[in-house]
């Protein structure tokens, strides 16, 4: 088990946990991370849980990583449900005889509206952000969801101050679903979303979004990490989702002169046996 503290003020917790080819459920020893993670094991799909009566309030949404159509690792993000802070998890399936996109778990906390608008809406291949998970079998980043043309929501977005979405893909032998976190301005989910493509010898950034990390840190454009010493390479190289607190690899590449805690958390995808994209956060 490999677990990840953040300081900010929705994402409490990140946990990692590799599974068992016999495929019995890990345990980190937190009773809604544990329920989360066993249910997604037994379903093959993400799962939302919040705590029950009895224990310290929180949301865990448990995403599993499939490598050839086995889950061999799940990635678990535990959320704060104060009342004061605001972000969003969701579950988009394909239901049904119609090639769409459903809504079938999600918490969103004080955002009543929002879960309103999200529960009735429906979304096509290649449409908003969970089809266009679907469509590229990739991750995909939505910055500045108030004016962004394809976050769909985008009303309810800018009326409760929703400013970064991350799609997760999650496939085994077929596309099975999407997991969104939605990350508000006032309680960020993380500092940092980046995007990376896996080429033959380094990573090729696709896309990012940042919140109150420092301007020095931040990547622009076509940049690239290498294979080795670089956080999307420790998920490249384990094969499954990933925590570091060492900052040389976690801001490999940037101009980081140490002397601040730092953690990054990598989520890979697969096609088959082959990783195509890594998902990192920076905490």
């Amino acid at each position: 088990m490999i677990a990840a503290t953040s300081n900010h003020s929705f994402l409490t917790n990140v946990i990692a946990l590799e599974v068992d080819p016999s495929g019995v459920p890990p345990s980190c020893g937190i009773a809604v991370a544990d329920r989360a993670a066993a249910a997604s094991i037994e379903s093959g799909l993400p799962t939302i849980k919040q705590t029950a009566e009895g224990e310290a309030e929180a949301v865990a949404i448990c995403i599993p990583i499939y490598r050839a159509g086995q889950i061999t690792s799940v990635v678990i993000m535990i959320g704060n449900t104060s009342e004061r802070t605001v972000g969003v998890m969701e579950i988009w399936q394909p239901i049904g005889q119609y090639d769409e996109l459903n809504l079938t778990q999600g918490y969103f906390g004080p955002l009543e509206r929002f879960q309103n608008v999200s529960s009735f809406v429906r979304f096509e291949k290649g449409s908003g952000l969970p089809g266009q998970v679907w469509r590229n079998l990739s991750f995909v980043i939505h910055d500045n969801l108030p004016t962004h043309a394809g976050f769909l929501r985008a009303a309810g977005a800018s009326a409760e101050s929703l400013q970064v979405a991350i799609g997760i893909p999650v496939f085994g032998d077929d596309f099975l679903a999407t997991a969104v976190l939605i990350s508000s301005d006032s309680a960020p989910i993380a500092r940092g979303y980046e995007i990376w493509r896996c080429g033959e010898d380094e990573f090729l950034l696709e896309s990012s979004a940042y919140q109150r990390l420092e301007q020095s840190l931040m990547y622009e454009g076509c940049e690239t990490v290498p294979m080795e010493g670089s956080l999307p390479g420790l998920a490249f190289a384990s094969g499954a989702a990933t925590i570091c607190e060492d900052p040389e690899i976690v801001y490999s590449g940037r101009p980081f002169r140490g002397g601040k805690p730092c953690k990054g958390v990598a989520i890979p995808f697969y096609e088959q046996d082959r990783i195509t994209n890594i998902l990192t956060l920076l905490l």
